[in-house]
């Protein structure tokens, strides 16, 4: 049970924030990126921007965090990640409530097998 745990925690934390955009991958292709939607800007400097795209110009991103109008240079961002944090709390809850479930169903038939069993005397128990 506690491996189950552990992988379903270790599939939350690699699925939170897929990479939309890389330096090293494809360089000058935004295309994946889209207006309205919300992104994590991380920085040649090590910093990382968390915003709301609102354009995308020809040298810059421009957005919002906390209503305020942030523009990245394109030339200063070495990695795009989206955040998809929820989705993946979602589906984690999930898969812990599904392997509660199968576990305490098989707990439930095996003491229901060794109660028959003990009732007609056949050993089982």
């Amino acid at each position: 049970m506690k491996r189950i745990l552990f992988l379903l925690v270790v599939i939350l934390i690699t699925s939170c924030s897929p990479l939309k955009y890389s330096v090293t991958k494809n360089p000058d292709n935004y295309k994946n990126i889209k207006a309205g939607d919300k992104y994590t800007f991380h920085q040649s400097d090590g910093s990382k921007t968390p915003m709301t795209i609102s354009s995308i110009s020809k040298d810059s991103i421009i957005g919002t965090k906390r209503k305020e109008r942030i523009s990245i240079a394109k030339n200063n961002i070495t990695e795009i990640r989206k955040d998809k944090t929820a989705i993946a709390v979602v589906a984690t809850a999930g898969g812990i409530a599904a392997v509660t479930v199968i576990v305490i169903g098989i707990k439930n038939a095996t003491d229901d097998i060794q109660d028959v069993g003990a009732a007609f005397g056949t050993g089982l128990n």
